[in-house]
C-alpha cells in the first residue's frame, strides 16, 4: 500500500503556513517576519527560484539566531517542496531542527515536516522516531490524519501494534473515514490475526460500495485466506452474478471454488459456459483447468476432451502424462501409448521419471499391438537398475506373444 504523496505534501504545506504566522510574530525578528512575508508573495505569484534566492540570503543573514535560522529553513523546505522537489526539502529541514532552544511549537511542527518528507522517501523507521518526537512536544491535539500517518510509518516500520492503535484513533476522529484508512487497518489486523475485526473492516468497504470489485474481491480473498472456501465462493458468486466481477481471473476463481467445496460439476459446467461465451480466453491454462474439474466432477470424457484440446494449445509433459494415466486406466493402449509418447517427445521430463516413463511407454505400445516400438523403448528403460528385472519379465512376454 502506497502513501498518499500529494496528501502529505498538502498537509506539510498547512503546517508551514500555521507555524509561520504564529510563530513568526512572536519569536521572529522583524526584519525576518517582513523578508517571509515578501517570500509569501512570491509563492503567490508562483516565482520559486526568486523565493529560494532571497530565503538563502535570509539563511546566511540570520545564521547567528536559531530561531529566525529555522524559521528561514523551514520556508525554505515548504518552497522547494511547492516546486515538487520533495529531496531538497530534507538538508534545510535537518538543518532546522539543528537549532537549540527552539521553542515547543515549532519544534513539532518542523518534526512533522521532516517526518512527512521522509514517509515519502520511505525511510519508515526514521519517520516513525520523528512522528514520536513530535507526539512528546506537541501542544496541539493531533488532528486524525495526522495520527493516520503516524500508524502508516509505525505499520511500515513493523510495529504493528502501535499502528492498530493509531490507526483506530484516525478512524475514530472521522465521522466517516477514508477507505484508504479503513484498507490499511483492515491489514493490520489481519496480520495481528483478529480476524473478526477485519471482517468487520472489510464488510463495512462492501456496504460503503456494492459495485466496487476491489473490495468484494478484498472480502473473497479474507475468506480464502483463512480456507473458507464456502464464504469465499459466497461473496464471488454474489458479485459476479450481480455483474460486479467479470474479469477472467474472477471467473476461473469461482470455479475454482466451485471445486474447493466439492461441487466440480457445477464448477465445470459454469466454466465451459464462460469458454462458450468467450468471457475466458480458450488457452491451455483454461482447458486444464476444465479437465482436472471434470475428473473432480468423475466425468472422464469430458476430462479427456479438455485436456487434450490444453496440450493441442501448448504441450505439457505434465498435463501429457496425466492424459496417458487416465486412458491407461480405462484401458484406452494406443490412446495412452500417444500421451506418454509426446510426453518423453517435449523434452521437460525430470530424470528421475524418465526411465519410469519409458517403460510405460513400451508396456502401452505392447498393449496396442506396437511390438517393435515397445521393445525400443523398453530397451532405454533396462538402464534404470530399479526397473532392470520388470523391464526384462516384459520383454519375455513380449517375445512369447
Amino acid at each position: 500500500m502506497k502513501i498518499n504523496v500529494v496528501h502529505i505534501l498538502l498537509v506539510a504545506i498547512a503546517v508551514c503556513l500555521f507555524s509561520t504566522e504564529v510563530s513568526a510574530e512572536a519569536k521572529a525578528s522583524r526584519s525576518t517576519f517582513m523578508k517571509l512575508m515578501d517570500i509569501q508573495e512570491l509563492w503567490e505569484e508562483d516565482k520559486f527560484p526568486e523565493a529560494i534566492a532571497g530565503l538563502n540570503a535570509l539563511i546566511e543573514s540570520v545564521a547567528d539566531k536559531p530561531y529566525d535560522f529555522a524559521l528561514a529553513n523551514q520556508y525554505l523546505a515548504h518552497t522547494v517542496v511547492m516546486m515538487g522537489e520533495n529531496e531538497r526539502a530534507r538538508a534545510p529541514l535537518e538543518a532546522a531542527l539543528a537549532q537549540p532552544g527552539l521553542p515547543a511549537e515549532l519544534l513539532a511542527n518542523l518534526k512533522m515536516f521532516y517526518g512527512q518528507i521522509i514517509m515519502a522517501d520511505e525511510e519508515w523507521e526514521l519517520a516513525q522516531r520523528m512522528f514520536d518526537e513530535w507526539l512528546a512536544v506537541t501542544t496541539e491535539e493531533p488532528t486524525p490524519g495526522q495520527l493516520f500517518q503516524v500508524g502508516y510509518a509505525n505499520y511500515m516500520a513493523g510495529d504493528l501494534p502501535r499502528a492498530v492503535d493509531f490507526v483506530q484513533q484516525a478512524v475514530d476522529g472521522r465521522t466517516t473515514p477514508p477507505d484508504n484508512w479503513l484498507r490499511l487497518q483492515y491489514q493490520i489486523l489481519f496480520e495481528l490475526q483478529r480476524y473478526d475485526q477485519a471482517l468487520t473492516i472489510v464488510t463495512e468497504l462492501v456496504e460503503r460500495d456494492l459495485n466496487s470489485d476491489e473490495y468484494w474481491r478484498l472480502l473473497a480473498s479474507h475468506h480464502m485466506r483463512l480456507e473458507d472456501y464456502e464464504q469465499a465462493l459466497s461473496a464471488f458468486a454474489i458479485a459476479q452474478q450481480n455483474d460486479v466481477l467479470t474479469k477472467e481471473d474472477d471467473l476461473r476463481r469461482v470455479a475454482s471454488l466451485y471445486g474447493h467445496v466439492a461441487i466440480p460439476e457445477k464448477a465445470a459446467r459454469l466454466l465451459q459456459q464462460w469458454i462458450d461465451d468467450e468471457r475466458i480466453e480458450q488457452n491451455a491454462e483454461t482447458w486444464r483447468q476444465l479437465g482436472d474439474l471434470w475428473m473432480l466432477a468423475k466425468e472422464r470424457e469430458n476430462a479427456k476432451v479438455a485436456l487434450w484440446k490444453a496440450v493441442e494449445s501448448e504441450p505439457d509433459a505434465d498435463t501429457y502424462e496425466f492424459l496417458a494415466g487416465i486412458h491407461f486406466e480405462d484401458a484406452e493402449w494406443e490412446r495412452s501409448y500417444e500421451a506418454f509418447a509426446k510426453c518423453l517427445n517435449t523434452g521437460d521430463v525430470e530424470d528421475e521419471d524418465l526411465h519410469r516413463l519409458q517403460l510405460l511407454t513400451g508396456l502401452t505400445a505392447m498393449r496396442s499391438g506396437n511390438k517393435q516400438v515397445a521393445r525400443e523403448y523398453f530397451r532405454l528403460a533396462e538402464q534404470d537398475d530399479e526397473l532392470r528385472g520388470q523391464v526384462r519379465g516384459l520383454m519375455r512376454k513380449l517375445d512369447e506373444s
